[in-house]
């Protein structure tokens, strides 16, 4: 009997020991869990910051940042063309285009306080190379050398500038 009992009284003590060995690994998975949530919560918010404070300085970088002009088309176009290839680019002769440049200069130049400013030669060349030609403005924003909504603005400003001086005439 007293054989029996002191098998039961292991018996029982290996059940105790296995709840307590199970409740602690409960209690370790638990706080385990807890802690990755907290370590994945940190992790978002440093990840959102970092990107909120790159979007902020991407806007305050893009201030600075800018496409190196082509100087040099207009003035390689203006003295190395010939006449008659300046025609068959701009369907216009040399003295069609110094007409049409006196009739709008003084519309078309542009104060920037940033940047040079893009010449008045230059946009009217860069209108009658599209309307010409009839190229994309991503081609002709390459070839000058500038952004393709600035190739976009300055053919339709030069356009209507146009329209509105020779109605007026």
């Amino acid at each position: 009997m007293q054989r029996l009992a002191h098998v039961k009284a292991i018996i029982v003590q290996g059940i105790r020991r296995r709840r307590m060995l199970s409740q602690t690994i409960i209690v370790c998975n638990a706080y385990r869990n807890r802690r990755l949530t907290v370590l994945l919560c940190l992790v978002g918010l440093l990840l959102l910051s970092r990107h909120q404070n790159n979007a902020t300085e991407r806007v305050h970088r893009r201030s600075c940042r800018r496409l190196i002009r082509n100087c040099g088309w207009w003035d390689l176009v203006w003295n190395s063309y010939s006449e008659e290839r300046f025609k068959k680019t701009f369907r216009v002769s040399k003295n069609t285009f110094n007409f049409i440049l006196s009739r709008i200069r003084h519309d078309s130049e542009r104060d920037t306080v940033n940047e040079d400013p893009i010449s008045p030669e230059c946009r009217l060349g860069i209108c009658l190379y599209r309307l010409g030609r009839g190229d994309y403005y991503y081609t002709i924003a390459e070839m000058a050398r500038l952004g393709v909504p600035t190739v976009h603005a300055i053919v339709t400003q030069v356009c209507a500038i146009a329209f509105l001086n020779f109605v007026r005439s």
